[in-house]
């Protein structure tokens, strides 16, 4: 019903078109008889002329009108399949870019003015407004990801003011940012490259075991990130993936997150955005102070006859002077001394009995 509208629409449109293409035609034989001839046209000449002209011009339009209606049919079905298969992203940069194309082509259009009104400027014109226009759609369509990349960076900047982390090969073969992903501290979207996954599936068909068992740990990492994002690069694999993933935070504005101390201080010295995740895990142990009551299990002799070692569940060694008679067991112990080494913290205890 409303396809059958629209075309009778467009026939009307086409009649009225034709009737006034014959009125325009009547005029100019009026204006050719009037620099050929001293008498004027008569009131029912010029009835008949422009009546017979705009008759004339709607049986045009009403002999045409069956194959420009068909024509316009198909041209709309056809356009109607078309825009389907664009998505709304595609649809706005494509709008975008035509107005910036007929923008560009009215500024050109306002410089021919000062050439002068003539046949030529008036079709150099018309040709700008086509070719920019149709240039406009044309890179539209072809840079709509780009702006879907733009208006999703500046969403999620917008409700969160937060940037995107990316994850290079040491952060992900160590395994721990999931376990702290999923706490949400994170803030911001977590990625990591396309060449990032392919160095750890080299890694996983390394000769070298631990090597295979990192590259494995790094897999397993990705699979445990279910909202982790593949930033796709174009070109072969680089061959120095740090530099490349540096670049690519610095495109993205994005946070590098690393487990390797070297790649830390280059990312800083390069003005690179990154975090260490061993810094992190250090700020996150527990402050042990002098005068602190531990309980801690003995697992091997100190450096001392009557010494004895264990290990605080953030790794931190701790001496307890008397413990050589306990190792196995598990101690009451209170702090004497906390000393920070280049290998990491140490702390020295004495048993509770002994007070």
């Amino acid at each position: 019903m409303k396809s059958k509208v629209l075309k009778n629409l467009l026939r009307v449109l086409l009649y009225a078109a034709g009737a006034g293409a014959g009125s325009v035609l009547a005029f100019l034989c009026v204006q050719v008889h009037d620099m050929t001839s001293d008498e004027p046209l008569s009131l029912v000449l010029l009835i008949l002329l422009y009546g017979g002209m705009g008759a004339l011009g709607m049986l045009a339009a009403h002999l045409t009108a069956p194959k420009i209606v068909s024509g316009w049919t198909d041209m709309m079905s056809a356009l109607e399949k078309r825009t389907d298969t664009l998505t709304t992203t595609q649809l706005i940069s494509m709008v975008i870019w035509l107005l910036g194309g007929l923008l560009m082509a009215s500024l050109l259009t306002q410089i021919l003015h000062f050439l002068g009104e003539s046949i030529f400027t008036m079709s150099v014109s018309a040709i700008l407004y086509v070719v920019l226009g149709v240039l406009g759609l044309t890179i539209g369509a072809h840079r709509a990801e780009d702006m879907a990349s733009l208006m999703a960076e500046g969403r999620v900047r917008k409700e969160t003011g937060a940037t995107m982390k990316l994850l290079d090969t040491s952060a992900l073969t160590d395994g721990r940012i999931a376990a702290v992903h999923r706490t949400g501290v994170i803030d911001g979207e977590i990625a990591t490259a396309d060449f990032i996954l392919a160095e750890l599936q080299e890694m996983t068909a390394s000769p070298d075991a631990a090597k295979r068992v990192r590259g494995q740990r790094g897999l397993d990492t990705v699979k445990a990130l279910p909202n982790l994002r593949i930033e796709s690069t174009d070109g072969p694999a680089p061959a120095e993936t740090d530099v490349a993933l540096m670049a690519l935070a610095r495109e993205k504005h994005a946070t590098l997150l690393t487990a390797d101390s070297l790649m830390h201080k280059a990312a800083r010295v390069a003005g690179v955005p990154t975090v260490n995740l061993n810094d992190l895990a250090v700020a996150l142990r527990t402050v042990t102070a002098a005068g602190d009551v531990l309980t801690v299990r003995l697992s091997k002799p100190g450096k001392e006859p009557h010494q004895g070692v264990g290990y605080l569940e953030d790794g931190t060694m701790l001496v307890v002077e008397g413990g050589s008679e306990h190792i196995g067991g598990r101690v009451e112990v209170t702090v004497t001394s906390v000393l920070q080494t280049s290998a990491g913290r140490m702390a020295f205890a004495k048993l509770i009995e002994e007070d």
